[in-house]
């Protein structure tokens, strides 16, 4: 990637875009995933029997006599010689937009630039990012309450290293070997496979043993369990409440999202007991826990998020979609930004709404066509030829419908204050080109998620929610490390290694410390050395590591008089170092 001059927002954010897609493309992906790409629009099956017609042309007009459409300078548009239409809702709307001010309206003026914020912007190593993310806070909080599990579950005969308490550096370990299963696609293999050095080589026993593994996932905790009977009435999300609080408050503080944001919703797959566990058919998992979360459009950075709890959920007496986009778009309120989200969550309610303080959002979206707002002039009839498009107004909101096929018809809603216009090579309403740009934020950060996913078969809903929120730190800490690396004018790691470097870098603490151990097998003790100079190889090797370069060249730390040339280079700098200005350092001191 050649960068020779300054980069602005715009070009950053292009660059990090096609950095993702690339991450995307290098993955099969399933045809079931593509289909989460495609919004499930509502069409209205009133029209469906067209008298054999099938193909939609040449439709003879049956036209409703209370109705006249004139004929726009553009065929495609029709409007409807009435300068108001009423909905049965008696909203009122107009026909015509009336004389606009030729200057950008202030609702569509974003003065915030996309980014990494003052704190994360100096973070280059993988590990530095997803410590961002999974904080030591929250680390000691599972470190606690793990051990206070396996206390519950240790047997007390058995005093074997597997029953020990664990500590950060191990948990991070733990980490670490579920960040390398995602990288390698291995998260779906049993444990005894994982572990057998025939199929997955010698990295996961290196770290830790499989009953330990094992033991670890079982007893993993997240809250203190003699609180739950207390809390489960109030709040269903109790067991994992805390340290999902921890992560949502570092994804709000950390990135600056751009100007155009995507609200939709994530289904964790999950088929165990769970008093909030939901049905959605058209979803790969079709079972699961429902997460709302709201996504840049462009980085697919997630930044807020809000689990589904069913019934359980307080919604202050607000409709369901609109308590979610206003809770979701919290952080962003008051910054003129967009937001696109599909049926479940538009509302003509809620577009007026968010353009008032302190929300201050527009918003673009499909709308569902049993919304009694809709005027009934602008559903299907017959008499309306496929491509068609009908506009009305209601302040700086504007409703469209667009028919794309004989039995369909499309409805958005736009609050940008912006007049309907056609675009001229696609035929098709501006507002929907730039629904079908902005809309992919959610469903494309899920994709990622299912590409490289760590998630392993457990039977307890919270484990399942871990899952996920590694998931969705890994995307989050590539995001920003991609973006702090193309500031810079330097080409980031592609997401698959991003992620081997990060499992390298939470697993040889702990690694290190088991080389500690006195009676460790000479076997172990020599994987774990492999694995850890590797890694030392991979990040360029230490002070007292070198490398040999092609091609004589004077040692950079001789007197110039003496004029002593060696191959022998620094793997650091590149400096040339002849024998006597070389380090040798064993294996254990790296």
């Amino acid at each position: 990637m050649a960068l020779t001059r300054g980069l602005n927002d715009s070009e950053i954010a292009s660059l990090l875009q096609s950095v993702l897609e690339d991450s995307n493309s290098s993955e099969n992906v399933s045809e079931s995933e593509n289909e989460l790409l495609e919004d499930d629009i509502q069409s209205d099956v009133e029209d469906e029997s067209l008298d054999g017609n099938e193909s939609g042309e040449n439709i003879a007009s049956v036209q409703d006599p209370n109705q006249e459409f004139t004929t726009h300078s553009d065929s495609r548009i029709i409007t409807v010689a009435l300068p108001t239409l009423r909905s049965k809702s008696k909203h009122c709307w107009t026909t015509s937009k009336g004389n606009s001010s030729t200057r950008t309206s202030l609702i569509n003026i974003v003065r915030t630039a996309r980014g990494p914020t003052r704190e994360c912007k100096s973070l280059y190593e993988p590990i530095l990012c997803f410590k961002v993310f999974f904080t030591d806070e929250i680390i000691s909080e599972i470190v606690q309450w793990t051990n206070a599990e396996i206390y519950l579950n240790r047997r007390i005969d058995n005093a074997s290293a597997t029953f020990r308490d664990t500590c950060a550096d191990e948990i991070r370990a733990v980490l670490g070997i579920l960040t390398l299963t995602a990288a390698l696609n291995n998260n779906h293999l049993s444990t005894d496979d994982l572990f057998n050095n025939t199929y997955c080589g010698t990295l996961y026993t290196a770290t830790m043993s499989r009953d330990r593994f094992d033991f670890l996932i079982r007893c993993l905790r997240m809250d203190d369990k003699a609180l739950r009977p207390a809390l489960r009435p109030t709040d269903a999300f109790a067991p994992v409440r805390k340290i999902w609080d921890i992560f949502i408050r570092q994804c709000n503080t950390s990135y600056i999202p751009g100007s155009h944001v995507t609200i939709d919703e994530q289904l964790l797959g999950f088929r165990g007991r769970c008093p909030f566990k939901i049905y959605i058919p058209n979803k790969p998992n079709k079972y699961g826990i429902k997460i709302p979360m709201i996504c840049d459009s462009t980085t697919k950075y997630m930044f807020n998020a809000i689990p589904y709890l069913g019934k359980t959920t307080n919604t202050a007496g607000l409709p369901l979609g609109e308590f979610y986009v206003k809770e979701l778009s919290r952080p962003i309120h008051g910054t003129y930004r967009n937001i696109t989200c599909d049926n479940w969550f538009t509302s003509i309610p809620l577009a007026k709404g968010l353009l008032n303080e302190p929300y201050k959002l527009t918003l673009v979206g499909t709308i569902r066509s049993n919304k009694r707002e809709i005027p009934e002039e602008m559903k299907n009839t017959r008499a309306r030829k496929v491509g068609t498009t009908m506009f009305c107004y209601d302040g700086p909101l504007t409703l469209l419908s667009y028919k794309p096929k004989p039995s369909k018809m499309v409805y958005l809603l736009s609050s940008c204050n912006e007049k309907g216009t056609i675009d001229d090579k696609t035929g098709k309403p501006d507002i929907i080109l730039y629904y079908n740009e902005t809309k992919g934020g959610v469903d494309t950060f899920d994709q990622m998620c299912s590409l490289m996913s760590c998630s392993r078969k457990t039977n307890r809903w919270p484990m399942a929610v871990f899952y996920g929120m590694l998931n969705a730190a890994f995307i989050n800490s590539y995001v920003i490390y991609a973006h702090n690396l193309i500031s810079i004018k330097k080409k980031p790691l592609s997401r698959k290694e991003y992620m081997k470097v990060l499992s390298a870098s939470l697993t040889n603490p702990w690694m290190e410390k088991r080389m500690e151990i006195p009676t460790l097998s000479k076997t172990l003790r020599n994987n774990i050395q492999n694995a850890v100079s590797d890694e030392v190889n991979n990040d360029g090797g230490s002070s007292g590591d070198h490398s040999v370069s092609k091609k004589r060249r004077y040692c950079g730390f001789c007197p110039s008089k003496i004029r002593r040339m060696s191959k022998m280079i620094c793997c650091k700098c590149d400096t040339p170092l002849c024998g006597d200005h070389k380090n040798l350092v064993c294996n254990c001191c790296i």
